[in-house]
């Protein structure tokens, strides 16, 4: 399996139990408490999946994602996905914002369930095209 994921997120206690639980799904990841960090994780070794939150400081999750679409050429070699987890409530605008490239879904972080969220990125990942997860 081993493909490499990166995950982004503010809060130091999410960060590690989604890498702990990646990691002992077999996947190789890295991490970035920002967007900032984020990017340079991303320049170093441009990651298969992206775990995203939206709130954070420096650089939050929209930032992100609106740096990745303006530099999409860069990613021509693969496929670059993001997987977005979040506490925000989605407004209609957030959800348009995040309802295309490089976005394939969004996970509620009150509701998370661990097991779904290894499944959901197991079939991220695989060879199959990936059934976009439903945003709330």
């Amino acid at each position: 399996m081993a493909g490499y994921i990166l995950v982004v997120d503010d809060e130091p206690d999410v960060r590690e139990l989604f890498k702990i639980t990646l990691n002992m799904a077999g996947y190789r990841t890295a991490v970035a408490s920002d967007g900032l960090q984020a990017l340079d994780e991303i320049a170093k070794e441009s990651p298969e999946l992206i775990v995203l939150d939206l709130m954070m400081p420096h650089l939050d999750g929209f930032g992100v994602l609106d740096r990745l679409r303006e530099e999409r050429e860069e990613h021509a070699n693969g496929p670059l996905k993001v997987l977005v987890a979040t506490a925000k409530t989605l407004d209609d605008g957030d959800k348009e914002h995040l309802n295309s490239w490089p976005v394939v879904g969004v996970l509620n972080k009150g509701e998370l369930d661990l097991s779904k969220m290894v499944h959901d990125v197991k079939s991220l990942l695989s060879d199959k095209p990936a059934k976009q997860a439903k945003q709330t």
